[in-house]
């Protein structure tokens, strides 16, 4: 338990440290900006309690000797008072200040780690999670500002509470303990209540996640299409209900029991109160103090009490605050992708995958189970297989994407783990199954694969024929029309936002090109007459095309077949039919539906 503690203290004193080095990075203005303020606010706070001691004893014995003194004493009093509110509006500019660059000072370097991290482990839903608390902190809490506020605030009311209690110790030393003695109460209160908060919050990551994708199932279009026309859309509002409901009662109770104890808490603060006035009382009464020394005892005490309960509250709030920044900072230690050191060199030979395994995060079994494969440059490959063999899996990681659990990928005896990824993946192209649709113009939507190339109008053509995309481009109004109703653009059906996203991976110059079930919303005799005519142009690049349909197989240099993530067979159309083995099931299969 000891160890825990102390590595649980040893992170928060680094998680602190790396606010403090980001927001002097990014934000310095409001560092020094908040730190002057406080130590201003907090000195002079300090003072009013003796002003006021002095202004009394003088008031009442005024003499040509001491009435500039009483008047610098109002005067400074006045500032004393003033100075905060002017301190507040600067403390506003400076929040509004640091909400303009806490995208530069949080949110890029939120989005930079994102684009780092592994991509398999996007498969993991404890990341999701993580990053979803780490998206949270950063939008909704400033990660790191508000705890650094909280930090200067509780600095200032240590420094007010220090030399009030001196102050208040030199009007007697009998009104220092009932302060103390309500504080200890308070701070405990809100520590115990913001744990409980913290701990409650934490356990419902996973549902929160939940609720928000029900959420954005009732704002997207497509899902509120077939939840209307299928009518389930009642049960969807019914699991969304039930898990908001549960969330809230939660909390609901969290915050019940945290007003019984803030309600015994005030209690006890009221009670010192009026136990330290009826002791300045007393001690006016018997003259113990002048009408001065009881007025600013009076206010030296109010004071204390006040930043007391401040502290105790703004300690609550840091550890609060300190749970998101910890939400936050956690995310950087998810498992990024590992650079090789080594440049990539184009192939010129073959790729190689050597007992290749890959299981994802979280499964028992191996979605790739010892792949062995060879292609050749300028070889243009099919996969197929069943739903769930490992075809996509398969794809991911001889590019790169994923990384190998065991085995070997190379690039002409390059091993991609060796790699600088960049290189790699820029001469690599690939369109997947779950491609997305960019509401941007139609010329965005292709060029963004090879921007360098946007203007390339020959180019672009010869792309757009390719996958027979000229008459609905001219159907449309051209290459720069809107597509996607969200921005008042054209929407295009299944179909044409296929031939797009094959376009997109087509206009990418590169020597390997990897189609994941391309053609999967276009109907057989289009994906055959798209895929020919694809690799009529791609001659001399090589290509891997994935597929669960084997009508382009025909047209091949060699056929994969994958079942149970393995390499099963291995040949071309006419050699695999001949064996009479997986893929001459799987032909004939398919041979009765057309």
């Amino acid at each position: 338990m000891k160890r825990i503690a102390m590595e649980k203290q040893d992170k928060a004193i680094k998680y602190i440290g790396y606010c403090f080095e980001d927001i002097l990075r990014f934000t310095p203005l409001m560092l020094w900006g908040k730190l002057l303020i406080s130590i201003v606010e907090g000195v002079m706070a300090v003072w009013q309690p003796i002003l006021i001691a002095d202004i009394c004893e003088l008031a009442s014995n005024l003499t040509a000797m001491n009435t500039e003194i009483f008047y610098k004493n109002v005067l400074f009093l006045c500032l004393c008072i003033g100075l905060p509110a002017v301190c507040s509006v600067v403390m506003k500019a400076v929040a509004i200040y640091n909400d303009c660059k806490k995208e530069s000072c949080y949110g890029w370097k939120l989005f930079e780690h994102a684009q780092k991290i592994r991509l398999e482990t996007l498969e993991d839903s404890q990341v999701l999670d993580t990053f979803q608390k780490a998206d949270a902190a950063y939008s909704g809490q400033m990660a790191g500002s508000r705890m650094l506020s909280c930090i200067f605030i509780m600095a200032e009311a240590v420094l007010i509470c220090v030399s009030t209690i001196y102050v208040v110790g030199r009007f007697s030393i009998w009104l220092i303990p009932g302060a103390v003695l309500s504080f200890i109460p308070h701070l405990a209160v809100n520590l115990l209540s913001e744990k409980q908060r913290t701990a409650v919050y934490r356990a419902q990551s996973g549902v929160r996640r939940r609720m928000q994708y029900l959420w954005e199932r009732f704002c997207k279009k497509e899902s509120v299409k077939e939840m209307r026309t299928m009518g389930f859309g009642g049960y969807f509002k019914k699991m969304w209900v039930e898990a908001n409901v549960a969330t809230m009662h939660e909390l609901e109770e969290v915050e019940l029991k945290a007003l019984k104890l803030g309600c015994l808490d005030a209690s006890l603060k009221n009670a010192c109160y009026a136990v330290n006035i009826a002791i300045a009382l007393f001690l006016l009464l018997n003259g113990g103090l002048v009408v001065g020394q009881f007025a600013a005892c009076l206010s030296a005490f109010a004071l204390l009490q006040n930043e007391l309960m401040k502290l105790g509250d703004k300690i609550g709030e840091f550890s609060n605050y300190y749970h998101y920044v910890e939400e936050y900072y956690d995310f950087f230690s998810t498992e990024t992708e590992q650079d090789g050191q080594e440049e990539y060199r184009p192939f010129e030979k073959e790729i190689t995958l050597n007992q290749v395994h890959f299981r994802y995060c979280g499964s028992e079994k191996d979605s790739l189970n010892g792949v062995n494969l060879r292609i050749k440059k300028g070889e243009h490959v099919v996969i197929v297989g069943v739903n769930g063999s490992g075809k996509t899996t398969l794809s991911k990681v001889l590019m790169g994407a994923y990384r190998a659990s065991s085995g070997s990928v190379c690039y002409d005896g390059q091993n991609v783990n060796d790699l600088r990824k960049e290189g790699l993946y820029r001469d690599i192209s690939m369109v997947s199954q779950d491609f997305v649709h960019y509401n941007f113009t139609l010329r965005e939507n292709i060029c963004i694969s090879d921007i360098k190339y946007r203007e390339d109008e020959k180019r672009i053509q010869e792309t757009m024929a390719t996958v027979e995309m000229e008459e609905l481009a001219e159907s449309i109004g051209g290459l720069e029309c809107q597509l996607g109703r969200e921005f008042g653009g054209k929407e295009l059906s299944g179909g044409e936002w296929q031939k797009v996203a094959i376009a997109r991976g087509l206009f990418r110059d590169s020597r390997l090109i990897i189609l994941d079930e391309p053609t999967s919303a276009l109907d057989p005799l289009m994906e055959y007459d798209i895929l020919t005519k694809f690799l009529g142009l791609i001659k001399g690049k090589t290509s891997v095309i994935i597929s669960h349909r084997v009508g382009i197989c025909r047209s091949a240099d060699k056929i994969v077949v994958m079942k149970e993530g393995r390499v099963v067979e291995c040949g071309t159309h006419e050699e695999l039919l001949g064996k009479g083995g997986e893929y001459s099931h799987i032909w004939e299969e398919q041979a009765k539906w057309y």
